[in-house]
């Protein structure tokens, strides 16, 4: 009975559930590998991603916990939205910092967490707070959860003053963004000017255990956004101008999303099903469908495989390049991002995990569990024609969902934990 439920703990875990438990000292830490290609000579796009966070016991039912982490992002990529894009390609890199702090208070079925966050590159700034709580009802065979959060975001972007959509300009990266002391953005007149962009994001969620082996979990999200959602460099050809892009400055976005995790006894292993709906008010739809299967060796060998399958709509005012040159826009806006494009994506990856416990003395000497993470996801994407669905193959065909193409990015990630 304690093997299976410790087997079932790890399927919980491995598929990311809340988990109500006493307090560890404990710290992370991991660095993500994201390649993506891009098609003819548009370049690609590299992201080193370097975490560490660390949580300590800071009384009998308090923990205090601190976080950091970077982007470091390299490419290429095309400067205007259009049909000739493969010849405007151009080289970029950024730094991003960002570092958290939160305060964490825990009692035998509930707990609280209330942080900050502070974050910035050369054009973005963010300040954050949120919170969450979760408690488990009697019988702990269900788990309510409620977080909220609040981002005071800048974003530096062209001071176009009074120049309507079309005449606008679009930022380059010999723009100097200012800031005054440190993270605070600074206007440039005539040059640069910080526009703020306010951030609401909320989740519920609800965990249940339906028998021994079985459990499910619904989460409804939401997000509201309020200010400059525009990429500030990004230009899209209209007719015969290149104005910076213009999108709406508000934004609200809602999903559901559903997973099943089934523990199997006689193969120490586990199932998990997940499945996810989206929509928001620009007009992208979209639904995901994840299966993953997690097999166990002993109490230190955990393998995890999954396939993924999503598809989305394109936002009402999104058209593919050669209809803006030929037609002008779709009202007011006009984007290039590619993010709200109609497009398919298939993921195919697996993560092994290798866990050592101190029974008898600590692990190294300092920790009571370590545990070692190596993950790999490949990715391909097919963007579908906006303008023309007749162009756009039928369904989910075989070709796409099985092979016959390219990889279009990979991600790999290491990570170490340790719980001492």
């Amino acid at each position: 009975m304690q093997l299976k439920a410790f087997y079932t703990t790890c399927a919980l875990v491995a598929m990311g559930l809340p988990a109500l438990a006493a307090a560890d000292d404990r710290v992370d830490a991991s660095t993500t590998w994201y390649q993506e290609g891009r098609k003819g000579n548009q370049g690609g796009l590299t992201v080193i991603h370097p975490q560490v966070s660390g949580s300590v016991d800071a009384g009998k039912h308090t923990t205090l916990g601190i976080s950091y982490s970077a982007d470091a992002v390299t490419g290429a990529t095309a400067t205007v939205y259009a049909t000739d894009a493969v010849s405007s390609a151009t080289k970029f890199s950024d730094l991003r910092h960002q570092a958290g702090l939160n305060l964490g208070f825990f009692g035998p079925r509930s707990r609280l967490t209330i942080g900050g966050g502070l974050g910035f590159e050369r054009d973005y700034l963010s300040l954050s707070i949120n919170g969450d709580a979760s408690v488990d009802l009697p019988g702990r065979n269900t788990t309510l959860a409620l977080s909220y959060g609040h981002s005071f975001d800048s974003v530096c972007d062209r001071d176009n003053g009074n120049a309507t959509p079309l005449e606008r300009r679009a930022l380059t990266k010999a723009d100097v963004c200012a800031k005054r002391s440190g993270v605070l953005g600074k206007d440039t007149a005539g040059i640069t000017r910080w526009t703020p962009l306010s951030i609401d994001t909320a989740q519920a969620t609800l965990t249940q255990n339906l028998s021994p082996t079985t459990n499910v979990q619904f989460a409804l999200y939401g997000q509201i956004l309020r200010g400059l959602q525009s990429n500030p460099y990004r230009r899209v050809r209209i007719g015969p101008n290149e104005p910076q892009e213009n999108i709406p400055d508000s934004r609200a976005r809602v999903s559901l999303s559903a997973r099943v995790n089934r523990f199997l006894p006689k193969l120490n292993a586990a199932l998990h099903l997940d499945a996810r709906a989206y929509s928001d008010t620009w007009g992208v739809n979209s639904g995901a469908v994840e299966f993953a299967y997690s097999q166990y060796a002993g109490s230190s060998i955990l393998l995890r495989v999954r396939a993924r399958f999503s598809q989305q709509t394109a936002a009402t005012f999104f058209k593919d390049a050669f209809f803006y040159e030929t037609e002008s826009t779709a009202g007011a806006y006009f984007t290039g991002d590619h993010e709200l494009s109609p497009v398919q994506n298939v993921l195919l990856g697996a993560k092994l995990t290798l866990i050592t416990v101190g029974e008898d003395k600590p692990v190294i000497g300092l920790f009571n569990k370590l545990e070692f993470n190596l993950k790999g996801d490949a990715l391909r994407f097919r963007e579908l024609a906006a303008d023309d669905p007749s162009a756009n193959p039928v369904g989910r065909d075989a070709q796409f969902l099985m092979g016959g193409g390219i990889i279009d990015a990979v991600v790999l990630q290491l990570g170490l934990s340790g719980e001492y």
